[in-house]
């Protein structure tokens, strides 16, 4: 992996991110504007309420108010992009997630309450005069007012919010639609129900804070009347003012509604650019220019450090399964000029493969280590002998002791230990002091283990921040598999088209390795059927997984299932095969 292909690749994802960026700057003036004609609203004054929203939205003094916000927002906009091109770390305790992400955390906060605070600070400024300024005059003199802050502490409350239902134990995602649509209607209709979803979603919120503003307003303006040395304000003090006040409670339940649609439509903005399709060339063409750097698929697929562009490259190969894609099938297929070597397909092949046993290997080791799986065995036991077979047993035991025949192979020592003794006169099974002295420090070393881990696992708080949860491996493996189902579905869609579209057979040399890695993964996939994964008797993305397997074998084996017998030598794998073969495999 060249350092010009991980900067190349980067650059694609810079150009994206940079689109939902100005995205979401265009995005504040917008939202301003939809403030401004639901707090301007006259109904009997339609063309003048237009005419003078229009008028305010494009005046000198709006640009230059927003320039705050517009900066918060570059910044989180940064922050966003960072945090999807970054490679997801597992964090196997809740004390190593607080110590890998508590300075990340913390940035995020900030910029939230730096959004939701500039944003009440700008929309206060276009409202009534009552509310635009933290000092008013009252009674000839200066006092903390009250509406001003009200509505500032609603914009904080309103980022906070948001920050702790979806950035507190979420990271951002890019999330890969089913069926993909046009940039431009998804983000249309990305507009509107967020627009819509917003103000339903903010009513309660603004509620809950209307009621702690009653609780807690006394003493945050007190507080502020002290520092500015200012008279208090008492506009607000009792639950009946706050209640009654139906202009700043509207007030409020905008601004929120506002701030919730402007931080999830930024989120959006990135996950609909860095999820939109990207194909990659399957070989590089050797008349490009200097300035012209091209990605192939198989650099694209070992992009480990930017793991947009390698997901993004396993949908390329997923979509080269319909027929549309049938002259990029071609280029997999063809040979190398001079020499004749299929270097495309070897190479993609292999990739593919390394990608999917690292994936195996990984969730072979996190499974072992499920308490469940632990106490289940792995393969299935015998049944137990019947009461024939153990009366035939006694009597072969019966009829070896009456003739004096002895077993080939020991048989395990009987309780009676004074029976058996040496030739020296001195029982062989008899322990020696050192062995008692052993077996006493074992079984005490393993009665202060048992009580550490009682006591671990019973004290409040402990486990919670220093255990890990049974199967939380294998969740974080599974939840990030999607690259592991579209590579399966890819691969299996490309061996199938080759029966027909291969010409050199190449594709046939690695398809007995693929179809073993597809049934070695379905068989580690099939150990965690009945295991309750992070305390969920279902996880889809386990479902989800599952299904993209073996819809691969079904695949694979309804084009080659009259050549089984050619591909493999061994019958428990032709035995397997045989049940997709059959449809029986469930």
């Amino acid at each position: 992996m060249s350092a010009a292909t991980v900067l190349e690749c980067k650059k694609l994802c810079l150009y994206r991110c940079l689109t939902a960026v100005a995205l979401s700057i265009m995005m504040q003036f917008f939202l301003l504007t939809v403030f401004l004609l639901f707090v301007n609203f006259h109904i009997f004054h339609l063309l003048n309420w237009i005419t003078e929203t229009f008028s305010l939205m494009f005046s000198f003094y709006t640009w230059l108010s927003i320039m705050p916000l517009i900066s918060a927002v570059i910044i989180y906009g940064i922050l966003l992009g960072k945090s999807h091109l970054a490679v997801k770390q597992y964090y196997g305790t809740r004390f190593k997630w607080l110590l890998g992400t508590i300075v990340r955390k913390s940035l995020f906060l900030m910029i939230h309450i730096a959004v939701g605070f500039l944003t009440a600070w700008l929309y206060a400024r276009y409202l009534h005069v009552d509310y635009r300024s933290l000092v008013y005059q009252c009674y000839g003199m200066e006092c903390i007012n009250s509406y001003y802050l009200f509505l500032v502490g609603s914009g904080i409350s309103a980022g906070c919010y948001y920050f702790l239902k979806e950035n507190l134990r979420h990271e951002p995602e890019v999330e890969y639609p089913i069926i993909q649509e046009n940039k431009i209607v998804k983000l249309r209709s990305l507009l509107y129900s967020t627009m819509y979803k917003s103000l339903m979603k903010s009513f309660v919120p603004s509620m809950c804070y209307a009621f702690a503003f009653w609780i807690f307003g006394d003493i945050i303006n007190a507080r502020f009347a002290r520092f500015f040395d200012l008279e208090m304000d008492t506009s607000l003090s009792s639950f009946f003012s706050v209640l009654t006040n139906l202009r700043i409670l509207f007030y409020s339940w905008i601004l929120q509604s506002q701030i919730l649609s402007n931080m999830n439509l930024m989120q959006k903005f990135f996950s609909i650019l860095l999820a939109e399709e990207m194909q990659f060339v399957i070989e590089k063409n050797p008349v490009v220019t200097e300035g012209q750097k091209e990605v192939t698929l198989v650099e694209a697929l070992t992009m480990t450090q930017v793991p947009i562009i390698q997901t993004l490259a396993a949908l390329d190969l997923f979509n080269m399964t319909g027929t549309s894609a049938a002259h990029r099938r071609k280029e997999i297929y063809a040979l190398s000029i001079p020499g004749g070597h299929p270097y495309n397909w070897n190479q993609l092949s292999s990739q593919c493969l390394a990608i999917i046993n690292a994936f195996i290997d990984d969730l072979t080791t996190s499974v072992k280590n499920i308490s469940t799986m632990k106490s289940t065995p792995l393969f299935c036991q015998t049944d137990k002998p019947t009461a024939t077979e153990a009366a035939e047993k006694i009597l072969l035991r019966q009829y070896n002791e009456t003739y004096g025949i002895r077993r080939m192979v020991s048989e395990p020592p009987t309780a009676n230990i004074g029976s058996s003794s040496t030739s020296g006169g001195v029982s062989s099974t008899t322990p020696t002091a050192v062995q008692r002295i052993n077996e006493q420090f074992e079984a005490i070393s393993k009665q202060i283990e048992q009580a550490l881990n009682t006591a671990f696992h019973t004290i409040p708080g402990v486990f919670y921040m220093f255990g890990e949860p049974d199967g939380a491996r294998t969740v974080f493996l599974l939840s990030n598999s999607q690259i592991i189902v579209w590579l399966t579905q890819g691969l299996a869609g490309i061996c199938a088209e080759s029966l027909v579209e291969d010409k050199y057979g190449v594709v046939q040399v690695a398809l007995p390795q693929i179809i073993r890695t597809l049934l070695k993964l379905k068989n580690e996939l099939d150990k965690l059927n009945n295991v309750n994964l992070n305390g969920k008797k279902l996880d889809r993305n386990l479902i989800t997984l599952k299904n993209s397997v073996r819809r691969s074998l079904y695949k694979i084996v309804s084009v080659f299932g009259d050549y089984l017998r050619d591909l493999f030598d061994d019958p428990m794998e032709i035995r397997s095969l045989q049940c997709f073969v059959s449809y029986q495999e469930v």
